[in-house]
């Protein structure tokens, strides 16, 4: 049988939740303030679309513990699913289709790859059949997809990934929140001055980008190490020469430390003090 995915009511949900999600760790507040509000508009607690959501999840996100169970709760739900009218629903997602191409790229948008999809679509595939009339093809068809369904009730592994995006998500939030503080820090401590080199470092971080984090910072480490080593050469401070060397030496211990917060901290640190030491003359005490 045959499957639209732009008209499955699991997979537009999943989607608009994506680009929310993408929106925050990419810092595009625009793209989850687009995405946010479509949601809020057509899958309030009044509208067809929630009401067909919330059916849809029951078969997503249970796990029955026999046969017998799930098969009960297909029913049940398949039940409720026949009342709603079919025509309605059809027109509330052909307009909300319509937005979306008109805010985001169509194409790119359903291409998103879905975890699970041939239960997504074979979920979709029985709340449509429950509402239409029976013939003999379609109910084998119907048998097909209702065992798919149902040893997907009694094996759910969505529950684990739904699970898992949770606490990736809530680890993501916790991070871009440490992340602020530091910025506050070094924002009141600089002004908010930072340099295209500190920069480009605190993106691949907050982007957990650790491999162009890694070569940036490998890249760093060597220029602030030449700018050290000149400025111990031209010091006649012996006194601030010892303190510059011990700095050199503090740099080279970062290279072998793994990404961190804390490494993070030591390169902005270090990065701010090359520039002080390039725009001064070590003479003076």
């Amino acid at each position: 049988m045959k499957h639209n995915k732009k008209y499955n009511i699991g997979v537009i949900f999943e989607l608009l939740t994506k680009q929310v999600a993408t929106g925050v760790i990419n810092e595009r507040p625009e793209i989850s303030e687009k995405a946010s509000s479509l949601i809020n508009k057509y899958f309030s607690i009044d509208g067809l679309l929630h009401e067909e959501l919330l059916l849809f999840n029951i078969l997503l996100y249970n796990q029955a513990d026999s046969h017998r169970v799930a098969s009960k709760l297909l029913e049940g739900t398949l039940m409720s699913a026949q009342i709603m009218e079919e025509s309605e629903l059809i027109k509330v997602k052909e307009t909300l289709i319509k937005e979306i191409s008109e805010v985001f790229d169509e194409q790119t948008f359903f291409k998103t790859k879905i975890p699970n999809y041939k239960v997504y679509a074979s979920i979709q595939q029985l709340l449509d059949l429950s509402r239409k009339k029976q013939n003999s093809r379609k109910i084998t068809e119907k048998i097909i997809l209702e065992e798919t369904v149902i040893d997907h009730l009694l094996n759910n592994t969505e529950v684990q990934r739904a699970k898992e995006q949770y606490e990736k998500n809530n680890k993501q939030s916790v991070d871009g929140f440490t992340m602020k503080l530091v910025l506050e820090k070094f924002n009141q401590r600089y002004d908010g001055q930072f340099n295209p080199e500190q920069k480009t470092l605190l993106r691949s971080f907050i982007n957990n980008d650790l491999k162009n984090f890694e070569v940036s910072a490998e890249k760093e480490i060597h220029r602030v190490d030449d700018v050290l080593e000149k400025a111990i050469v031209e010091c006649q401070d012996s006194l601030l020469r010892i303190k510059l060397q011990d700095a050199k030496k503090i740099l080279n211990e970062i290279k072998i430390l793994e990404p961190s917060e804390e490494v993070l901290t030591r390169l902005l640190t270090y990065l701010d003090l090359a520039e002080d030491l390039q725009g001064e003359v070590i003479n003076v005490s």
